[in-house]
């Protein structure tokens, strides 16, 4: 085999990464599916954001790989000529139905028979690493792709897609996440990589700092409901998409913050407490973070005193840490400094109802009762969001009224990008219910587009960071 690939061999490299995905997926995503559906009965078929029209958008893991090789016309030609190729197709073929029917031991067997008459195909490779990883031997698989890549460069991106992919099935998470991000180097449009780290990221209790990924999506108009309803609530999903495999909890943050979406703070603080009650366990500042938040909600002050006094290095940066503290303060009636941490608890999370809603009972306490009221209104928009959200994560039918209500909601809560997504979605509902011909679908995706467009010239600025804290002046951080 030579050592570079043509445009169609490789392409072909591309097809049998689509059609030997994992079957069982690293991201159970119900939303992704309910759009593809609505694409199908339209030809504009809009993307979830509503701001792009792509009506054969591919599998998700042919945009891992290299589309740009050179050609090498005598490499096409001597496999053409290979007196097994009609042998090396059936065997493909027969491997992938197999793999399609479940039966992994009729699976495997021809995939070996395979790699005996076509062993240096990357095609062959590719299936082989496919059928070890159904088995479960996801460090194999790894390895043998990971080999590839550096016999065939062409494969690399591929290759780390894949990978990825099932080093999160294998558990190995710090892996996984370094080759998401490697990939979100080398690739020009990275909203595949952001939506599947991201969605790592949550999984493992990181909502905040995936949040960052998927308000990229809104900016870029490539986002879906899933991410959108993420984006409702930072400190823990909603209970609707928690109880699903697409949000199963990974590592002690992601436990922890599960069993809060589910409403269980008492079990969530003792996951925490009996981690840091073992010796070979140190919380880490965002775990830490979340336990001094967990005190706070079930009003443990005498340990939140403890809480506060061994707080580590590298806490500060959690809006967790500075509600718990927000609150802290509150009780011990230090109203002025409780306002300020507070307001530092919503520049990290907007969408931090309960943290709003103390710091109303803060600026109330001051004689600003004028601020107070905005708080707390806060409070009760955030809260309206959120419960429309769950509404959507709990159940598979779409009121597009009820979106049209989010969208305002989102609009008084000056999050536009967010809005912008949700009249995507309501386009793509509007369309598969017949409210919207094709025209009138087209004109309003323009209107998203332009707005979208429009927005992505602003910054963040003093008017804006002032109505995020109800018009507290918020000093500096401190290091």
């Amino acid at each position: 085999m030579p050592s570079s690939f043509s445009r169609s061999a490789m392409m072909a490299v591309v097809t049998l990464v689509v059609m030997c995905g994992c079957s069982s997926e690293a991201v159970v995503d119900e939303t992704r599916q309910n759009n593809d559906a609505i694409r199908e009965t339209s030809e504009i078929a809009p993307t979830d954001s509503g701001t792009e029209i792509n009506a054969t958008e591919p599998d998700r893991r042919s945009r891992f790989a290299v589309q740009d090789s050179e050609i090498d016309a005598s490499a096409v030609e001597s496999m053409e000529q290979n007196p097994t190729a009609s042998e090396v197709d059936r065997l493909q073929e027969d491997t992938i139905t197999a793999l399609d029917s479940g039966n992994l031991d009729t699976a495997f067997e021809l995939v070996r028979e395979l790699r005996r008459v076509d062993s240096e195909n990357p095609q062959t490779i590719f299936l082989m690493a496919r059928v070890l990883a159904e088995k479960h031997r996801f460090r194999q698989a790894v390895k043998m792709l990971d080999d590839l890549a550096v016999e065939f460069p062409e494969t690399h991106l591929a290759v780390l897609g894949q990978t990825a992919e099932w080093l999160v099935f294998q558990g190995d998470w710090q892996s996984a996440e370094e080759r998401y991000r490697t990939l979100s180097s080398l690739v020009d449009d990275t909203s595949l990589v952001d939506r599947l780290l991201s969605r790592l990221l949550m999984r493992q209790g990181r909502r905040v700092e995936a949040s960052k990924l998927l308000k990229r999506l809104c900016r870029v108009g490539n986002v879906e409901e899933m991410d959108l309803r993420s984006l409702l609530s930072l400190s823990c999903a909603l209970p609707g998409d928690a109880a699903t495999d697409a949000f199963e909890p990974i590592g002690l943050e992601g436990t922890a913050r599960h069993a809060i979406s589910m409403r269980q703070l008492g079990m969530a603080a003792e996951i925490l407490q009996q981690a840091a009650s073992e010796s070979s366990v140190v919380l880490g500042p965002a775990e830490y973070a979340l336990q001094g938040r967990l005190l706070a909600l079930l009003e443990e002050f005498e340990q939140l005193t403890k809480w506060i006094k061994s707080a580590p290095a590298g806490v500060r940066q959690y809006s967790d840490y500075w509600f718990a503290l927000g609150a802290y303060q509150l009780q011990q009636a230090d109203f002025s400094t409780a306002a300020e941490s507070l307001g530092r608890a919503v520049l990290r999370d907007q969408t931090d109802y309960q943290a709003y809603r103390i710091l109303g009972e803060a600026l109330k306490q001051l004689g600003k009762a004028e601020q107070a009221k905005m708080a707390i209104d806060r409070a009760d928009l955030i809260e309206q969001t959120i419960s429309l959200g769950n509404d959507m994560a709990s159940n598979a039918q779409r009121d597009v009224r009820k979106i049209s209500v989010l969208i305002e909601l989102l609009e008084r809560l000056q999050r536009p990008m967010e809005a912008l997504g949700w009249r995507g979605i309501q386009v793509a509902y509007g369309r598969a219910n017949a409210m919207l011909d094709d025209a009138a679908a087209r004109n309003v995706l323009q209107m998203i587009n332009q707005k979208r467009l429009a927005q992505l010239g602003e910054t963040e600025n003093k008017a804006k960071r002032l109505f995020v804290t109800c018009g507290i002046e918020i000093p500096p951080d401190v290091k």
